[in-house]
């Protein structure tokens, strides 16, 4: 049961969120120290979006050829879309209670899981470019 391609990438998908969610959860509270709580949350975006990128690239899909523009570029566009999934349940948890940053920050991040696991399984490393032709 467990062999199953498609469970190991969720399994694989589920320690990369975690990873990537307790990295995201600890700069925001190392950031959090300096600066404001959403201040921390945009500064700890970007580190947490490229370690999201290359484990999910390298282990749970196992794509191994170098990006090119297309996965970047649709990357990009799920990161925008995620992004906003999350600065809304970030603002929504901020209103509603009065919980320290990190930890709102790690709820909303829960909140695009979903979304991300689809686009990436189908769109971004669903597909494997054609080798060239070897030349004689």
């Amino acid at each position: 049961m467990f062999r199953h391609p498609l469970v190991l990438q969720l399994a694989r998908f589920a320690v990369v969120g975690g990873a990537v969610s307790a990295c995201f959860m600890g700069l925001n509270w190392l950031f959090g120290r300096a600066v404001n709580k959403e201040a921390a949350f945009f500064l700890a975006y970007p580190p947490s979006v490229l370690l999201h990128f290359c484990l999910n690239k390298w282990w749970t899909f196992d794509y191994r050829n170098g990006a090119n523009r297309r996965q970047v570029g649709e990357y990009i566009a799920m990161v925008a879309v995620a992004f906003c999934i999350q600065w809304g349940f970030f603002m929504v948890l901020g209103a509603l209670t009065r919980w320290p940053g990190w930890l709102m920050a790690g709820l909303a991040n829960v909140a695009q899981m979903a979304l991300t696991f689809i686009v990436m399984k189908r769109r971004i490393f669903g597909t494997r470019p054609v080798p060239s032709p070897s030349s004689p």
